[in-house]
């Protein structure tokens, strides 16, 4: 009698588990009410940030001049052609950007060491030869790039070029032989102008070091250029260089191709051998570190690609015909990351126009597609940099001659010792944090890859966002440094990337979007981004172009 008394004042099974459903559709609800507030509020924290720093900077904003000289505005594969019809001089070309630069560098700080004087010494030897006949239609055909001028990043090694990384222990320090890069470049008959500048080891998103200094956007110069290859892509832009090459191991030739406007290509990764970068020997194994033109026309991508892959070229197929008609078109609005900042209507309409472009001429309409994994782009990237073989940053800072402590430098940043950037201290803050759980990243990015994968096939490219907004304030990244994840998050992937210059925005400043495919299908990517460039405008210079 007991017993069925107390089980008649019992909660049945059924009533505990509906008042278990109750509280978590409560929970998620108020969930979803706190998320949307957040958001909200730091939406319009960004626009405060943006209005306080525009107060400070917007008298002092400059554009390049404009360029006098047309052949700066030539693409690298029209300037290749015209030297080997003899319309123009190796030195007419090699001239020209060298005026160029000394013209916009005062403003951008973008070349940080050149190489003029041997540039022209190359130049004059070039043109003699092929003024003697010594130089026959095989050696072009060998030397794509015959006479055609180029720059590196600082920390790609270039003989007899500044080799410091932007790291004080290594001030002064000239490289002592060509990266592989470098040399495949010069062996394909290209001349070095010089080396530009890059962050602190090349680990942050905008470009600056306490040797070199910051460099400046050449849309406007109050603006970021991103990092690390932010001194390519600033000079390639303002007419400096027609190609460079540029390093990419958490969007570091993607960031600065977008905020610059121009084209930069991440390649299938272990193709391009990474000897000569920082301190990489090139038998690094597994490593996210890949080397990518970065280019102003959709048409010099692959000719850069195929000299800086060298013999491992053929695995990509380049040759290969794409019909834009045959490829199945992906796309990911929002990737649902909470630390990358809600994205504005300007980036929006620019993504939307493509996306409407494709279902217009494409027979299979492009589909709209979500990861749950795209969520943890930041997080992934960040696992996976641990990983890397051959890299210790703690200790690379030291230009490996000991290992810093990390509280010891932030305390000393706070007392104005200024031999590291404040882009190094964030990055040491990072090392104090927890690491992320290596079963729980093993897991999401297996299951990432394999799900865009699947979906991406042979023929497949996925659409996706570079960035909330266009280029913005000099060091505003430190108040919201994790925009960045949509560009890391295609390194911990280990997929081919193209970033795609669509243009500029009602403020003069580079729009763009990414284009992502499955590994060795490059190709695709660079036929969508070469589309879009008939379609959208692709670069637009940052001056005024002489008629």
């Amino acid at each position: 009698m007991t017993e069925l008394k107390f089980r008649a004042n019992s909660p049945s099974a059924a009533s505990k588990s509906n008042k278990k459903r109750s509280n978590a559709k409560v929970c998620e609800i108020m969930k979803g009410v706190l998320l949307s507030i957040f958001f909200s509020v730091r939406y319009y924290l960004d626009l405060l940030i943006d209005k306080v720093f525009g107060f400070f900077n917007d008298n002092k904003k400059q554009r390049v001049c404009s360029a006098e000289d047309p052949i700066v505005l030539y693409s690298a594969v029209t300037l290749a052609r015209k030297i080997r019809n003899k319309e123009l001089k190796v030195t007419e070309v090699v001239n020209a950007f060298i005026r160029r630069i000394r013209e916009v560098n005062p403003i951008l700080n973008a070349v940080v060491d050149d190489n003029f004087k041997g540039a022209l010494e190359e130049a004059k030897r070039v043109d003699k030869e092929i003024e003697i006949g010594d130089i026959t239609d095989v050696d072009f055909q060998e030397k794509p790039f015959l006479g055609v001028p180029f720059t590196s990043k600082e920390s790609t090694a270039a003989k007899g070029m500044s080799f410091t990384f932007g790291i004080i222990a290594r001030k002064g320090k000239k490289a002592i032989e060509d990266a592989e890069i470098v040399h495949l470049m010069k062996k394909a008959g290209g001349i070095l102008l010089g080396v530009t500048n890059i962050p602190q080891l090349n680990m942050w998103q905008e470009t600056g070091n306490p040797i070199f200094g910051t460099t400046n956007n050449p849309y406007d110069t109050t603006k970021n250029v991103g990092g690390s290859s932010g001194g390519e892509a600033s000079i390639l832009a303002a007419g400096g260089a027609p190609l460079g090459l540029g390093t990419d191991i958490g969007g570091s030739l993607r960031i600065p191709a977008f905020m610059c406007g121009i084209f930069g290509h991440k390649p299938t990764c272990d193709v391009v051998n990474t000897r000569g970068m920082t301190f990489r020997t090139g038998k690094e194994k597994g490593t996210m570190v890949v080397a990518g033109p970065l280019t102003r026309y959709g048409e010099d991508i692959i000719p850069l690609l195929k000299v800086m892959a060298g013999e491992n070229a053929a695995q990509l197929k380049l040759d290969n015909n794409v019909d834009i008609k045959d490829i199945s078109v992906y796309y990911i609005e929002d990737p649902k990351d909470p630390f990358v900042c809600k994205f504005r209507n300007e980036m929006k309409e620019c993504f939307k126009n493509v996306v409407q472009h494709f279902d217009e001429i494409l027979p299979n309409k492009p589909q709209k597609v979500e990861f749950q994994g795209t969520r943890f782009g930041g997080k992934l990237w960040r696992f996976w940099m641990t990983q890397e073989q051959n890299t210790n940053f703690i200790r690379d800072l030291t230009n490996r001659e000991g290992e810093l402590s990390p509280i010891k430098e932030i305390i000393k940043y706070i007392f104005m010792n200024r031999d590291l950037s404040l882009s190094s201290i964030y990055n040491l803050i990072n090392k104090i944090l927890p690491p992320e759980k290596e079963d729980w990243a093993l897991k999401e990015t297996k299951n990432l890859r394999r799900q865009i994968l699947d979906k991406l096939g042979d023929n497949g490219v996925l659409l996706y966002p570079s960035a909330p907004w266009p280029a913005s304030y000099h060091y505003t990244s430190f108040l919201r440094p994790w925009n960045f994840n949509l560009f890391a998050i295609w390194n911990a992937m280990k997929l081919p990337v193209t970033q795609v210059p669509l243009g500029l925005s009602k403020d003069g400043l580079p729009l763009g979007l990414q284009v992502v495919s499955a590994p060795f299908n490059d190709r695709l990517t660079i036929a969508v981004a070469k589309h879009l460039e008939k379609e959208f405008g692709g670069y637009v210079p940052p001056f005024e172009v002489e008629k």
